[in-house]
């Protein structure tokens, strides 16, 4: 099992009243993967699943990507603004 702490930003950073979540998941997990299993162990980002994106190591990356110990992750939203 790998665990990471997952930086949140934007409308889940509200919605769940936190700067962060702690997941834990299988080793292998793809970042597609990783978003469905946070939506699952946290059901308040589920309606922002088809938005969301994450950020491992700074970088946006594709769903495909696997998830390795050690990564820096981030789930990031849509903003708007100007």
């Amino acid at each position: 099992m790998l665990s990471f702490k997952v930086q949140l930003f934007s409308v889940l950073k509200s919605k769940l009243k936190a700067d962060s979540i702690d997941l834990e998941t299988p080793e292998g997990i793809s970042v597609g993967e990783f978003l469905d299993l946070a939506c699952a162990q946290y059901p308040t980002m589920e309606p922002y699943r088809r938005v969301m994106r994450l950020a491992v190591n700074q970088t946006y990356s594709e769903d495909a990507y696997i998830l390795h110990d050690g990564d820096e992750v981030a789930i990031i939203t849509p903003v708007s603004g100007g």
